[in-house]
């Protein structure tokens, strides 16, 4: 299948698509990210977080493994403008795949691949949707968090029907963005099954989620940071920036 890719420039989704391009060799991918949206951190804990996040960056595309498609990544800054239903278009795809994009879908884009599309939420669903569902979710003391897959089928925030849940425990001890990194493979291997499944031409099953409203979290501000940082959790700490990621074998 010829798959486009819609993620963003950060060490996660980094990480999670070149994963996926890894596990699901036998396919050609085309890759779009989303670039800065909102605006200066509010917090020196989240200043710190993205400058940690930039240098996982850095280390992930000087590795070896790092995929020529994602390299190669180009911006999608409105991808239901005329320009960008031109260029996702033009990308011909089969299948989008979503892992951490920015950008709100609308029907024009949602309708171009005739395998729809599919969305990676790092979060579970329908408790944990929006912005930074793992930061609300350790913030909450749940002992566990996840990778959601579901389909996008409107512009609805993380409100598309569930193919599956990938949990995983939360480490007490490990920052914010540890857990949500370890949580990756598995959310990925649950994509790249489900992308096996629609290459040999059979469906997914899904579960609606109509019925379960759920909880939308926005990015969190000073106030739930200063919560999050008297827990005794932490955000991002230097050394997970040398955090060893093995992009071949996830």
């Amino acid at each position: 299948m010829n798959i486009v890719l819609l993620g963003h420039d950060d060490a996660p989704s980094l990480y999670a698509l070149s994963l996926l391009m890894q596990r699901a060799p036998a396919h050609d991918y085309g890759c779009f990210l989303s670039g800065q949206v909102g605006g200066a951190p509010v917090h020196p804990a989240l200043a710190r977080l993205a400058a940690v996040d930039h240098e996982l960056c850095r280390r992930l595309r000087a590795d070896p493994a790092f995929p020529d498609a994602l390299a190669a990544a180009e911006d999608l800054p409105a991808p239901n403008s005329p320009e960008g239903l031109d260029r996702l278009a033009a990308a011909a795809p089969d299948l989008v795949v979503s892992i951490r994009y920015r950008r709100i879908l609308r029907d024009g884009a949602i309708a171009i691949p005739a395998h729809g599309v599919l969305n990676l939420h790092s979060g579970i669903l329908p408790d944990y949707k929006g912005v930074m569902a793992t930061f609300w979710a350790m913030l909450a003391g749940e002992p566990g968090i996840g990778c959601t897959l579901h389909r996008i089928v409107d512009a609805g925030i993380d409100t598309g029907p569930v193919i599956g849940i990938a949990r995983h425990p939360v480490d007490p001890d490990g920052s914010y963005l540890a857990n949500l990194l370890a949580m990756y493979p598995a959310g990925v291997a649950m994509m790249a099954g489900a992308i096996e499944v629609l290459a040999a031409g059979r469906s997914l099953e899904t579960v609606p989620q109509a019925g379960a409203t759920g909880n939308y979290f926005s990015a969190p501000d000073a106030a739930a940071v200063d919560r999050f940082l008297a827990a005794e959790l932490v955000l991002a700490r230097d050394s997970d920036a040398g955090t060893a990621l093995n992009l071949a074998g996830g």
